[in-house]
């Protein structure tokens, strides 16, 4: 199942991924995919337990000025919609953010990968977020939810606890 969505990307952002687009003559989708797998690999870096949700800064701080953006519109299937809005709680930041962060981060190396050919079976994977899973279980009366974003390495002893 796809969902439509749509996103506020800086025009920055739009332009990077338009010539990472041109040099790997791979979609901007994919490769905005590729760089929020490589960030939720690094989650430790960005995950926060507290405060608001961070939106993108509206105005550049050195000079006062409006910073331009645009809406994005996105065709993403349900697990890749529900894997954003989980980076969305769980780095306590707009999943537009998250997105800028990660090509800002990783867009550069994953192009360079691209063209040198390192990661084409990374790229030919249909399915990006795979040993991903969501489970809810009731502890002493009380809803809790388990996110996995790999594959534990003692998985026996978590689906037992």
């Amino acid at each position: 199942m796809n969902i439509y969505t749509t996103y506020v990307m800086r025009d920055e952002v739009i332009a990077l991924l338009e010539e990472a687009e041109e040099k790997t003559k791979l979609p901007k989708e994919e490769l905005l995919v590729q760089a929020m797998r490589k960030m939720m690999k690094d989650y430790e870096t960005y995950e926060r337990t507290d405060g608001r949700i961070e939106y993108q800064k509206r105005f550049d701080e050195d000079t006062g000025e409006h910073i331009k953006k645009q809406r994005v519109k996105l065709k993403v299937n349900l697990c890749d919609y529900n894997y954003y809005q989980d980076m969305r709680r769980i780095f306590r930041r707009s999943i537009s953010l998250v997105m800028a962060i990660a090509v800002y981060t990783y867009l550069a190396e994953i192009v360079e990968k691209i063209l040198n050919k390192e990661i084409e079976a990374l790229l030919a994977d249909t399915y990006p977020f795979q040993n991903y899973a969501i489970m809810g279980k009731c502890i002493e009366n009380i809803p809790t939810w388990r996110i996995w974003w790999g594959v534990p390495s003692k998985l026996k002893l978590l689906l037992t606890k």
